[in-house]
């Protein structure tokens, strides 16, 4: 799996697109270059502190992970318990910010795969 080198980049763009509910596991985001054609992002939180999103995106497709949709999926469910998220490409540097931290995985999560990591904290 590949992480995105712009992960801040990302992480502003994910805030203007909008989610919508298909399922409890299954969310429909909305595609910026084709509005008419959504993406299809699936969520799973394995143990806790694991969370394994899969996005039907071409970043996704080819072996991405971390793409703009799971951004604004996470960020969606998130917000629900008035919470917000923080994407980092370094488990250093999340681990600095000193919140609730989360592993983000594609397909599987083995050794050779680059990781996403998740900070969350409570809206002030």
């Amino acid at each position: 799996m590949i992480s995105p080198k712009n992960i801040k980049e990302l992480q502003d763009a994910s805030r203007d697109l909008t989610v919508h509910f298909v399922n409890r596991l299954t969310y429909r985001v909305e595609s910026r270059s084709n509005p008419e054609n959504p993406y299809i992002v699936r969520v799973n939180f394995d143990d806790g502190r694991t969370v394994q999103a899969i996005c039907t995106c071409p970043w996704a497709t080819f072996n991405g992970i971390g793409c703009a949709h799971v951004m604004a999926t996470l960020e969606h469910l998130a917000s629900q318990k008035d919470r917000t998220l923080s994407f980092w490409n370094d488990e250093t540097d999340a681990r600095r910010q000193k919140h609730r931290l989360f592993k983000l995985i594609g397909n599987q999560d083995s050794k050779d795969q680059s990781n996403v990591w998740i900070t969350s904290r409570g809206i002030s």
